[in-house]
């Protein structure tokens, strides 16, 4: 699948099922179980997270501002799944109404138009749908073309927000990241303290291939280097770095 074909749309199909399957995985429960990829949380801080984050994107999706407090996106005394189910419906209508070229807002670093909005949510949930499945039973695999255009948003627009946002300095060398069962291929590197993307094969100081969900979650640190679907080349410090960049 080409970049073209990833239409607002499609991330919506995917939103919409991520955000089912997060809310079954609420239902199952229990939600002081702990989430093992997201220190210090359990189920129900999860959900309160993501649930606040569809409200908050919806209200800049909508309004093209942000909104000045997030608290007023918590629940009071809801059931937290219909909390949650209502808030990604609510989500999903109003990214499909849009104007997906059209004027938004948003902190990331790549043009404000609202079809930044679809893309995002999309990955959001279903990294945090792997990671709620994680902590209430066995997580169900991420759609594999979904997960090539997250390496490809992380690389694009997340990774230059956590640089940004947290002040952390680029690592040296190159870095390569080849997807083994569908199309994706990207080199990064430091260019006098920028980060540098291409969307090619070119070998880099270090390289890390495997399917795309597994380079995905190691990407965000939700596995680590033990993964038997992962393999590593050249140097050790160089990917090192670069994998250390990925939060929650």
């Amino acid at each position: 699948m080409n970049a073209e074909e990833r239409t607002p749309e499609w991330y919506l199909v995917h939103l919409r099922r991520e955000s089912e399957l997060f809310a079954a995985a609420i239902d199952a429960g229990p939600h002081d179980a702990p989430v093992p990829s997201c220190p210090g949380w359990d189920v129900a801080r999860l959900t309160l997270h993501l649930g606040v984050i569809h409200r908050w994107a919806r209200h800049c999706a909508l309004f093209a501002d942000p909104p000045d407090d997030r608290t007023q996106f918590e629940p009071s005394d809801r059931d937290l799944a219909e909390w949650f189910r209502e808030g990604a419906a609510d989500l999903v209508t109003t990214l499909a109404e849009i104007d997906h070229d059209g004027p938004t807002w948003h902190p990331f670093t790549v043009t404000r138009v609202g079809r930044v909005w679809p893309r995002r949510q999309a990955h959001e949930t279903a990294m945090h749908r792997w990671d709620i499945e994680s902590a209430v039973g066995e997580p169900g695999p991420l759609d594999a073309e979904l997960a090539s255009d997250g390496i490809d948003e992380y690389f694009e627009l997340a990774l230059p927000r956590l640089l940004t946002r947290e002040g952390i300095a680029l690592p040296a060398g190159s870095f390569h990241v080849h997807c083994t069962d569908v199309e994706g291929e990207w080199i990064a590197w430091n260019a006098d303290g920028e980060l540098h993307l291409e969307r090619e094969h070119r070998k880099g100081d270090a390289a890390l291939r495997g399917p795309a969900e597994a380079v995905l979650l190691r990407l965000w640190n939700r596995v680590d280097d033990s993964n038997p679907e992962l393999s590593s080349v050249g140097d050790e410090a160089v990917r090192t770095a670069w994998l250390s960049l990925g939060g929650m």
